[in-house]
């Protein structure tokens, strides 16, 4: 197998899942940007390098010797000095290396003028270099990126975002009487989690439901008081088996969240079999609801609130969506996907070189 290296962003629970089941496995060096990371993990890694506690020549070599000395370079994202410095080493050298940028960003074009300027003439600069691949997160609007700023088809690569399926299956989901309805993320406002407490408060306040609140951030204790009610929890930051076991006794995922380049906490709901209603902004619902009769996605307010009550008095289809997003996480998208699509781009490459 050619020599390939990787960049990541941050040692995130995910991504140190991820090292452990692919990149160990598969023997694919590798070394994160920065130090620190607000997604937690229970997870550590001995003797661990960070590019951000080296000084700024050293940070610089080690650049140089990385791409000197392979012949694909992974770089997580495309904006990050890593990427930069490896593209204008390349763009100089007789001698080229291939550098995929792995992204989970969607489609977006900006509103402002300048922002929409700046961002064209920087990526159709690197994404029409044909020694650049597209490392695509998602099948839909993560790839529509790539091709959007001129990027061709043959260079981009479907590269999965992935968690640790196995982490969250149960043997047999069992739906509790009481429907509990599960939002898990940071609570920032374009979560619009306080859209949810106000619908769910309006439609469910005399229902057998609840509705679960997991994570912090800003908003945590403005939502706790402007929203007290014996049915709906804010439960604040969980982790390991306590948010697994939330995820177990829960009835529905719900993620209205209108700004998400993915959401992998859907990854984590339907590992643990259960039914989502997504914002139709949300980067997974593309390739995890969209035709798959796993749950709903949403464009309003009023729609969310119907689906909620949709599912609410329905536990067939609640139950259909459960079984099919469960076998969706372990027959398809899953370790096995990654590794495959992985080792089918560095193929490509090997035929490049």
């Amino acid at each position: 197998m050619i020599k390939v290296f990787t960049y990541f962003v941050e040692p995130a629970s995910y991504t140190l899942d991820l090292i452990k089941n692919i990149h160990f496995k598969l023997g694919i060096p590798y070394i994160f940007i920065k130090n620190k990371s607000e997604a937690k993990s229970v997870t550590s890694l001995d003797n661990q390098e960070f590019l951000s506690e080296k000084l700024f020549f050293s940070k610089l070599i080690f650049v140089f010797n990385t791409w000197k000395n392979n012949n694909l370079i992974i770089v997580n994202g495309y904006n990050n000095y890593p990427f930069i410095l490896t593209f204008v080493f390349n763009f100089f050298s007789f001698k080229k290396r291939y550098i995929a940028a792995e992204s989970d960003t969607q489609l977006k074009i900006p509103e402002n003028i300048l922002k929409r300027i700046i961002k064209s003439v920087y990526l159709k600069i690197i994404f029409r270099n044909k020694y650049v691949l597209g490392f695509a997160g998602g099948s839909k609007t993560h790839k529509d990126l790539f091709i959007y700023y001129g990027m061709k088809e043959e260079r981009i690569f479907l590269i999965p975002m992935m968690i640790d399926n196995q982490k969250y299956y149960q043997e047999e989901k069992i739906f509790s009487e009481k429907f509990i309805f599960l939002f898990v993320g940071r609570l920032l406002d374009t979560k619009n989690v306080d859209v949810l407490c106000k619908r769910f408060i309006s439609v469910f306040s005399e229902k057998n439901a609840e509705l679960i609140i997991v994570g912090g951030g800003g908003n945590l204790e403005k939502y706790r008081k402007d929203y007290s009610h014996e049915k709906i929890l804010f439960k604040g930051s969980v982790f390991g088996k306590e948010l697994i076991d939330i995820y177990h006794n829960s009835s529905v995922f719900i993620f209205p969240s209108t700004v998400e380049a993915w959401g992998l906490v859907v990854n984590e709901a339907m590992s643990a079999a259960l039914p989502v209603i997504a914002h139709r902004e949300v980067g997974s619902v593309h390739d995890f609801v969209h035709g798959k009769e796993t749950g709903f996605v949403i464009d309003s307010w009023e729609e969310m609130e119907n689906k909620m009550l949709e599912l609410y008095n329905n536990p067939n289809l609640c139950k259909i969506f459960s079984d099919n997003a469960e076998r969706l996480m372990k027959e398809k998208w899953n370790y096995n996907l990654y590794e495959d699509k992985l080792l089918e781009s560095i193929k490509k490459v090997e035929e490049w070189v």
